[in-house]
């Protein structure tokens, strides 16, 4: 799973355009994994307690944080660079035009520390992880026991 949370203040964006960004992003890890695995937060803090150094940030900065679980780069820096690279485009379309700056960071959790509905997922491409995104949630799998737990 992707968590993938975005700190602005309050009524910096619109619901249209959160349902937009959320959309957006799930689209580029929905071509690996279930749609269900991406978790999106919209943090909208009060105007005077959202600083960027010393200043307000008063509206305009957008911090983005994701944790990667289900997938993770470990030494493949092409592959993070292109994501990266990607991620940067998305925030840059959408935020330089209103004048606004942002800054965004990844960091990885070891995959074995993670479960869905207290069930160990099965491995990406696998057929169990397809029925899976068939159902639209986590259900028990045959090889969970043997191959999953610490």
């Amino acid at each position: 799973m992707p968590l993938l949370q975005l700190y602005t203040n309050i009524g910096q964006l619109s619901v249209e355009e959160k349902q937009e960004i959320a959309s957006t992003l799930t689209g580029i890890y929905a071509k690996i994994m279930p749609e269900f695995f991406v978790t999106i937060i919209f943090h909208e803090l009060p105007h005077g307690s959202f600083f960027v150094g010393s200043k307000p940030a008063d509206g305009k900065f957008v911090r983005f944080h994701a944790e990667h679980i289900a997938v993770n780069w470990n030494e493949d820096r092409a592959r993070a660079n292109a994501y990266l690279d990607w991620l940067g485009g998305v925030l840059k379309e959408r935020f330089e035009p209103k004048g606004w700056t942002w800054e965004f960071n990844v960091v990885e959790t070891d995959r074995h520390l993670w479960r869905v509905q207290s069930i160990v997922p099965p491995p990406i491409g696998s057929e169990a992880l397809k029925t899976w995104e068939t159902a639209g949630k986590g259900i028990p799998w045959e090889e969970e026991q043997a191959n999953g737990k610490l």
